[in-house]
């Protein structure tokens, strides 16, 4: 329960300190009126203002000198410094400069204001008089008032204070809690009972008083202090006290902690807790123990820590009190004389003074200490430093008594000189408490199973009640094996209080045939012993001789074979084959190093080493768990005769190992020992006790390691064992036996020694054209069994059975490696490289020409046709329409936007032909701050179909690095379909986009809408600039003018939506308070935003906020940290359904999810630079690292900030995972330019060069930031990073501000960089050259634009045309008008090329009156409708090779200005080797100009020449077949 800094303080009545009172009331007597003893210092600061209205002008602190004489500072040499500590360490202390001699008075005041000017320039104290001094304080006219220099401002927060030094040292000081001062309101002191000592916090937020002390703050406190009369009733001390039946509350009480006392070398030497019996009867303390608390709140502690006392078994008298010593190490040596003569106590060890081994009680954060039952039942609690209070100093107890309201918790009476062992009466209640009757002893009934599963342990299951507490449920075990029984005292289960579990680990049940165990359950007063229960292992094997191999089982390689028999030494022949083989003394099988573990934490990778083999890590995190961890020790560490050394080590986050730069964890282990393969149990050299805890750690008086050294019995080696070469032997089966002469075992093994074949589906050196499988047949034969396959396909992953094809693999060499592994480890690799071609047909001297005039009949369309690689190829003429840049049918606009993927556009302007600016193209469009991009509208023609697409093709120029992407509207208004993109490489870059999109998908109402856009995502408009005129948010705040736009950062957030909730408001009331004022553009968040996933309550805490910036459209980025998915089992279940794609997927800035925002990214641009905001989740594997580098190769132009939740330790180190982010991410994308992390506890800033083109010269440097606060008070107090990036300047300055606090920077000293530079880590500047940022304007202009409708309307077809070869068709056209066509040319393997679309005019042809028929004409058309009708069925007679055309279409206004002509030539168009000569015949040589007039005797004669070529041509093909 939190105390009231304004609560008084009672009287502290001591014991047996009669004398002392006495004195030191004769003492004040004698004091002049108004002052103290002479024991006080000359002057103590009475007051401190840190905090008034508005900028802080006006700052100060009073002096009160308490004696009966002037005082004047510089003759006696009197100094003031500013401290951070709340003790006598001055390390970083601020010297302040009094700017002239002050004399005070006796009884009298001055006030020392503090005068600096601020960084900003908002600040300037100097600037301000006196006069003005006095009338924003209130000071008098006659109280002195005196400049004091050295220090810029004090911190609002609290925890800071004002030294008094003298000639010899420390006077005094007074120290301002945190959370105690507020706007005008500032902390009163009273003056400190001797030379050395602090001044007595008298009042918080309290009024200023400038130059006025109250009677009070001139009254010293302590032992002097004459009693205050009580009532004639009132015994006393605690002697007096008697039983008291009307009394309630905890028998075992918290009355004194001191966790910060005089160092004894490096350490604490005499920290304390003092428990005090306040019950009628004596407590046997055997049935307790201290559990040390890491608290979050009164009733919810983060961590716990058992400390047990040695001795334990001790009684507490009535009334009377245990001390139990911290020894740390350092301090071990001492005794009891020590302690006392510390004190001025008188107790005796063992007696009334216990140790607890342990390395202590911090200082400077929250702890607590809970007296509980060995059952886990809490008696007793007292904290300190709650709620940001600073409970701790040097040498001085904090004394508790019992709060009025929770009898299971203390509250603090007041910090004095510490007095273990002497309760005063004012701490405790007025009598002694009368415990209930116990009238019955514990009862236990067990659950436990009728047999042990060998594999799963000994589970004990037992109810265990009682009518009052049972304080100890001991479990005593014994086993066929062990001599010595084991004791182990159980432990409530929360969720069933009855309950009482204990499992014996299936590595200490090895071996062993059966288990007994004894309970023994205790209230206090009475005891219940059971019977002793055995209970049988299952399946135990007592067969007189083992082998450690069986029938059917597969080895290869080498291979240790062991027998075992019941004799020591072991009289065993070892057979292979009927051959007895050379043996040695070996183990069974392999021991286990088995130990239980507790307070670890998840960040840290403890281990298990024998040298530098790591044998396990263990770093899920016990916390107040206790946990088992066994670790099999392989059997080439164990000879015979030599010891065993398994060493257990306190891991860094990267590994089991001592790193200067790094810290280890701090946690306990108990019960080390190596459990034999024959059960029995061997405990290591020193370590005889299993139950005593060994701190571990790199604390003072912790190990980094502990080694557990082991010696081997001779009998242990009860087996022989041979190394078997299976190489050596023939594959197959194979007779293992061993024999002691009388019994004997065998089995059959089959030795495999032969790797998997594979066989793979390419063959080496191969050509592959069109679809073929990836696959590989991979057998094992007779073998083990393949185990694991593994396929790559140009060193990249592939499933077998995956179909690909020439023209999706890209032309030239590609490798299958496929690897196959079988169960006993035999390996072989397949490796095979197959070729693909160039697949890309070609089309070239196409007829007519474009713009050709064509006269009325049959007119030629013609492709020369190429393939790569000669095969023959299929042509089809379509019908087709072509819109350029100044048709009529192009509709082109302009325009900027913040959304690059918005559907709803508004140009500039809208440009038709007749408007268009040019004939070479469109204006440019340029922006700083928003995305050009130009839209063209395209009419369709109705009579295109369904069925045609249309292809787009782009041409213009933009800006250096700009992504430029061609899209189109889908037909059905909800999205852009994109067609094509472009990554510029240098400015004014000329390049093209085209693509295909079809009728069906992207025509709505006749028009497809086509845009070209500069870059993807969002970009953040300025809603101010330099020159906008803002009101500063804080005095201290950056000018607006010196930046551009800013950032802000928040993390781990956990204990916001847990308890804490202000903080969270808080900080997103400030984003969007000053969104505009500070053109915040985005909000990072870095993980953890709950601290318990599964708790619903917290994810409805925390929805909310961010539902505000969803509302505010306020553009941010969250990822899940470890307590968002709970950690080991990275559970994202529950945060999908809160943070998951679907609440993003809307944004104009997002870019893209990872399996439902496990990972994310987002586009923003912001002053001209592109960002790429990467996330990723808790942990990422093999599949997250892939992803990520996806994303950051498709955007190489953006500087990519890359946010994960765990990347640098604390100490600008990396974990395992992080290193692998940091090789396989960060190192090999060139874009990646900071990194951005959480969940470790602090503020740190790492740079890391790579050399990205190889050259030996590093390019780029990555700053890599930690960011984490939540170890702060109220899980960080609000705190959250703001990045700003000045153009002008070209920096980005990081600066750390809490809006809760009002203030910039943390002043808590783990957070603080140099002494010359205190804010290193939380406000700095990075240069843009560093960070790889180029601001830009952003351009694009458009050269030329084309869409061409291809229509599915086949003119004719032209099959098996020889590369190389021209294909001709006829289209028969009587209209007068434009026509449109285009050919699409294929290869029998997929490889498609389409033309260009290409136009001719058709013009009348003259007329012939010798000719009056035209034997080829087919049947006329019907009529055309609007858009020209179809042609006719093909005519009865036709051109040579019979392939008449159609006939005309009717008239209409077609794909031209008249009719519509002919589909269906007779069965297909011309092909031939023979030089054309009337444009119907085609051949290899120079095509036909389509437009020239043919006379009858040059068409006889290239009728006669097709002839002949179509004969040879047939010839040939027949040869090919032949």
């Amino acid at each position: 329960m939190p105390r009231s800094p304004l609560a008084p303080v009672p009287a502290r009545r001591a014991v047996a300190l009669g004398a002392s009172l006495a004195a030191l009331a004769t003492g004040l007597a004698l004091a002049p009126t108004g002052a103290v003893a002479a024991a006080a210092p000359p002057v103590f600061v009475s007051e401190i203002l840190a905090n008034p209205v508005g900028h802080d002008d006006f700052e100060y602190f009073e002096i009160t000198n308490p004696t009966g004489a002037p005082v004047s500072l510089a003759q006696a040499g009197i100094t003031f410094a500013y401290t951070y500590a709340d003790s006598t360490d001055t390390t970083r202390d601020v010297p302040l400069t009094v700017e002239s001699d002050v004399t005070v008075a006796p009884g009298g005041s001055a006030v020392l204001w503090l005068s600096y000017r601020n960084a900003a320039g908002t600040l300037d104290s100097f600037a301000r008089s006196v006069e003005e001094f006095r009338a924003a304080t209130g000071a008098s006219a006659d109280t002195q008032v005196v400049r004091v220099t050295g220090q810029a401002g004090m911190a609002n927060g609290g925890d800071r204070g004002i030294r008094v030094l003298g000639p010899e040292g420390i006077l005094t000081w007074s120290h301002y809690p945190a959370g105690s001062m507020a706007d005008d309101l500032g902390v009163d002191f009273a003056v400190p009972a001797a030379v050395g000592q602090p001044a007595r916090v008298l009042a918080t937020t309290s009024p200023m008083t400038p130059g006025t002390v109250a009677p009070e703050a001139l009254q010293p406190e302590g032992p002097g202090e004459p009693e205050e009369p009580g009532d004639p009733g009132d015994p006393e001390d605690v002697a007096g006290l008697e039983p008291d039946p009307t009394l309630s509350g905890a028998t075992l009480q918290v009355t004194e902690l001191l966790p910060n006392s005089r160092n004894v070398g490096s350490s604490d030497g005499f920290e304390f807790v003092e428990v005090y019996n306040a019950g009628s009867e004596p407590v046997d303390f055997a049935d307790y123990a201290l559990t040390y608390l890491y608290p979050q709140d009164y009733t919810t502690n983060t961590n716990e820590a058992l400390w047990p006392s040695t001795p334990r078994d001790v009684t507490i008298p009535a009334g009377e009190t245990l001390v139990l010593w911290i020894k740390n190490g350092p301090n071990d040596d001492l005794t009891d004389a020590d302690f006392n003569a510390e004190f001025g106590s008188d107790l005796t060890l063992g007696e009334d003074l216990v140790e607890i081994r342990s390395a202590g009680m911090a200082n400077g954060s929250p702890r607590g200490i809970d007296i509980r039952t060995n059952t886990g039942f809490s008696v007793n609690r007292a904290y300190y430093n709650m709620a940001g209070a600073s409970d701790v100093a040097d040498n001085r107890g904090i004394q508790y008594t019992a709060s009025a309201d929770d009898q299971g918790l203390q509250t603090i009476v007041a910090g004095r000189d510490p007095s273990p062992g002497r309760v005063q009466v004012d701490q405790v209640p007025g009598g002694l408490i009368v415990p209930p009757a116990d009238a019955e002893a514990p009862q236990v009934a067990d659950r436990t199973g009728a047999e042990i599963d060998p594999a799963a342990g000994l589970a004990i299951d037992l109810a265990v009640t009682d009518d009052v507490q049972v304080r100890t449920v001991t479990l005593e075990l014994r086993n066929d094996v062990d001599d010595e029984p084991v004791a182990v005292n159980l432990v409530r289960d929360p969720a069933d209080p009855t309950a009482y579990r204990h499992t014996v680990h299936p590595a200490d049940v090895a071996g062993k045939s059966w288990y007994e165990y004894v309970v023994v359950a205790t209230d206090g007063t009475r005891t219940t012993t059971t019977e002793a229960r055995r209970v049988d292992v299952a399946g135990a094997n007592d067969d007189p001789v083992r082998l450690n191999v069986t029938d059917g089982e597969f080895v290869g390689g080498t291979t240790s074979i062991s027998a075992a028999g019941e004799t020591f030494p072991p009289e065993l022949d070892l057979t292979i084959d009927e051959q007895v083989v050379e043996t040695r003394p070996s183990l069974e099988r392999s021991p286990h190093f088995v130990f239980e573990y507790s307070q670890t934490d998840f960040y840290f990778r403890n281990g298990v080493r024998i040298g530098d083999e790591i044998l396990a890590i263990f770093d899920e995190g016990s916390y107040e768990r206790t946990e088992t961890l066994s670790v099999p020790v392989p059997l080439e560490h164990i000879t015979q005769g030599e010891p065993l050394s398994v060493d257990v080590w306190a891991g860094t986050k990267a590994g089991p190992w001592i790193d200067e730069d790094e810290n280890n964890d701090d946690f306990v282990i108990s019960g080390m020992r190596l459990v034999l393969p024959d059960g029995r149990t061997l405990r290591p050299a020193g370590y005889d006790d299993p139950t005593r805890i060994v701190q571990m750690g790199d604390s003072a008086g912790k190990n980094d390691f502990f080694v557990s050294e082991f010696t081997l019995p001779d009998d242990a080696y009860s087996a022989v064992a041979h190394d078997w070469d299976t190489t050596a032997t023939t594959d197959g089966a194979h007779t293992v036996a061993a024999t002691d002469g009388t019994d004997s075992a065998s089995a059959e093994v089959l030795v495999d020694n032969t790797a998997p074949t594979v066989t793979p589906s390419v063959e080496e050196g191969r050509v592959y054209q069109g679809e073929f499988v990836v696959d590989a047949e991979i057998t094992d034969g007779s073998g083990s069994g393949v185990a694991d396959v593994v396929a790559l396909l140009d060193g990249k992953p592939v499933a077998l059975g995956t179909t690909t094809s020439s023209t999706t693999l890209a032309a030239g060499d590609h490798v299958l490696s496929v690897t196959a592994t079988d169960a006993v480890g035999n390996v072989t690799t397949s490796t095979t490289t197959f070729v693909v071609p160039e697949e890309q047909p070609g089309a070239d001297g196409l007829a007519p020409a474009e713009g050709a005039e064509v006269e009325a009949g049959s007119a030629i369309l013609q492709a020369e046709v190429s393939d790569p690689t000669g095969d023959a190829l299929d042509v089809s003429f379509r019908e087709g329409y072509r819109m350029q840049l100044g048709d009529d049918a192009v509709v082109a606009g302009s325009g900027t936007t913040t959304d690059a993927g918005a559907l709803e556009r508004t140009p500039e302007a809208a440009r038709s032909a007749a408007e268009l600016p040019t004939t070479a193209g469109l204006a440019p469009v340029a922006s700083t701050d928003e995305l050009p991009y130009y839209t063209f509208d395209v009419t369709v023609p109705a009579d295109a179909g369904a069925d045609a697409s249309v292809r787009l093709t782009w041409d213009g120029t933009a800006d250096a690095d700009a992504q430029v992407i061609l899209y189109a509207l889908a037909a059905d208004g909800s999205s852009w379909i994109e067609v094509a993109r472009h990554l510029t490489t240098t400015d004014g870059e000329e390049f093209a986009l085209t693509g295909t999109v079809g009728v069906a998908d992207a025509v709505r109402d006749g028009v497809v809408s086509v845009l070209v856009q500069h870059s993807e995502g969002y970009a953040s408009p300025d809603l101010s600039t330099r020159d906008t005129a803002v009101t500063p948010r804080h005095a201290d705040d950056t000018p607006r003018s010196e930046y551009d736009f800013s950032f802000a950062w928040e993390s781990d957030t956990q204990y916001y939506n847990e308890e804490f909730t202000q903080h969270q408001s808080a900080i997103h009331d400030y984003v969007l308070d000053q969104r505009e004022e500070q053109n915040i553009g985005y909000l990072f968040h870095t993980g953890d935003i709950v601290d318990d996933w599964d708790q619903p309550y917290q994810w409805q805490n925390a929805s909310p906020q961010y539902q505000r910036l969803d509302d505010a459209g306020f553009p941010y980025g969250v990822l899940a940290g470890n307590h968002d998915v709970g950690n080991r089992p990275a559970d994202y279940s529950v945060y999908s359904q809160h943070f998951g794609e679907a609440r993003f997927a809307g944004n104009p800035w997002y870019g893209g999810s990872y399996k439902d925002n496990r990972g994310h990214y987002d586009l923003v641009s912001a002053g001209g630079i592109d960002f790429l905001m990467l996330y990723m989740g808790w942990d990422p594997g093999d599949e997250e690292i892939a992803w990520m580098n996806e994303v950051l190769a498709a955007h190489p132009e953006r500087v990519a900030v890359v946010s994960l939740h765990e990347f640098l330790l604390t100490t600008g180190g990396l974990g395992p995972i992080p290193q692998r982010i940091m090789d396989e991410v960060v190192a090999t994308n060139p874009n990646v330019e900071m990194v951005l992390s959480g969940h470790y506890h602090d503020a740190y800033t790492r740079i890391d060069a790579f050399d990205d083109d190889g050259d030996g010269v590093p390019d780029r440097d990555v700053h890599s930031m930690l960011f984490d606060y939540q170890g702060l008070p109220e899980g960080g107090q609000g705190f959250l990073r703001l990045m700003q990036f000045d153009n002008e300047g070209e920096q980005m300055r990081v600066r750390t501000f809490s809006p809760s606090l009002d203030r910039y920077n943390s002043e808590e000293p783990s957070l603080l960089g140099p002494a010359d530079d205190p804010w290193y880590y939380q406000d700095f500047e990075l240069d843009y050259a560093d960070l790889g940022i180029a601001p830009s304007d952003k351009s694009l202009t458009t050269t030329g634009f084309t869409a061409d409708v291809l229509t599915t309307r086949e003119i004719g077809a032209v099959t098996d045309v020889p590369s190389g070869g021209v294909a001709a068709v006829p289209w028969d056209l009587e209209t007068p008008g434009v026509y449109s066509w285009y050919a699409v040319v294929s290869d029998p393997h997929g490889g498609v090329e389409t033309t260009a679309v290409r136009s001719f005019r058709l013009v009348a042809a003259p007329v012939d009156p010798t000719d009056p028929t035209d034997p080829g004409d087919g049947d006329d058309g019907s009529d055309g409708g609007s858009d020209g009708g179809s042609g006719g069925a093909p005519g009865p007679g036709g051109d040579v090779g019979g392939h008449a055309p159609g006939g005309p279409g009717g008239s209409g206004s077609g794909p031209g200005a008249g009719a519509g002509g002919g589909t269906g030539p007779g069965s297909g168009g011309w092909v031939g080797d023979s030089r054309p000569g009337s444009g119907k015949v085609v051949g290899r040589g120079p095509l036909p100009d389509t437009g020239s007039t043919v006379s009858p005797a040059l068409l006889a004669g290239a009728l006669g020449l097709l002839g002949a070529g179509t004969a040879l041509l047939l010839a040939a093909r027949r040869r090919r077949a032949d």
